[in-house]
Formats: C-alpha cells, sequence, structure tokens
C-alpha cells in the first residue's frame, strides 16, 4: 500500500505555485489584513511556536513558477502526521471563522518529492496533481 499525503488548502490559488494556497499561507494573508481578533492572533503564535520547535522547513529554495522553471515544490503530511494535522485544522478553525474555507486534499501521487522527514514531504507537483 503506498503511502497517503495530506495537504489542507483553501479555495484559492497561490501565485507562485499556481496550485491550492497552503493554510501558513492563507494565515498569512489573514494577519497581514488585520483580520484576526486578538485571542486569534495569540492562538496563531502558538501555533506558529509549536511548528517552528516540532516542524523543519524543507531547505528548498522556492522559484517562481513559470513557462521555463521547474514549478515550485508544495509541501504534504504524511498521514501518519497526526499531530502536525491536528496542529494545521486548528488553523483552518481559524480560518472558516473569517469566512475563508478549508479543504482536505489527499494523493499518493503528489510528484517529484524533492525533500522527506518523518512528517513531511515536498514534491513538485505532476500535471494532474490537484491545482
Amino acid at each position: 500500500m503506498s503511502e497517503v499525503y495530506i495537504r489542507l488548502v483553501i479555495d484559492k490559488n497561490d501565485e507562485d505555485s499556481g496550485r491550492k494556497m497552503g493554510l501558513f499561507m492563507a494565515m498569512q494573508e489573514l494577519r497581514e489584513s488585520n483580520g484576526l481578533y486578538d485571542y486569534e492572533e495569540e492562538l496563531v503564535k502558538e501555533l506558529h511556536h509549536w511548528f517552528d520547535l516540532y516542524l523543519e522547513a524543507p531547505p528548498i529554495q522556492a522559484s517562481e513558477s513559470n513557462y521555463y522553471s521547474t514549478p515550485m515544490a508544495i509541501s504534504w503530511f504524511k498521514s501518519s502526521a497526526t499531530k502536525h494535522i491536528s496542529k494545521m485544522r486548528e488553523f483552518g478553525q481559524i480560518l472558516d471563522t473569517h469566512g475563508i474555507y478549508v479543504t482536505e486534499l489527499r494523493t499518493e501521487r503528489p510528484g517529484k518529492i524533492l525533500y522527506e522527514d518523518d512528517y513531511q514531504i515536498a514534491a513538485t507537483p505532476f500535471q494532474d496533481t490537484f491545482k
């Protein structure tokens, strides 16, 4: 049986990757628009701190996706990373309360894997990977 990879996204494409925007970027946009209540801002800071402690940033240089370059790598959680996924769902709950709805994508074919650790992968998407 193949590994299942999970990505939580919103219904807006990321300009750089051309794929659905992940929750870290969605939350950044909401924070920059001053859309959070004070108690939510504190929770978001706590969640970011948790991820800083328990999730490595993939050492992949992001490049702008265009006709001549390879597509930008997309991060996916391994289905076994249940605590990490649960923490991402906490971001999702905050986004949902502001009318930014979250969808969970699942795949066994995320693309060409460029980075992998115990909890996540970063992969260059295949043509048929979710857009």
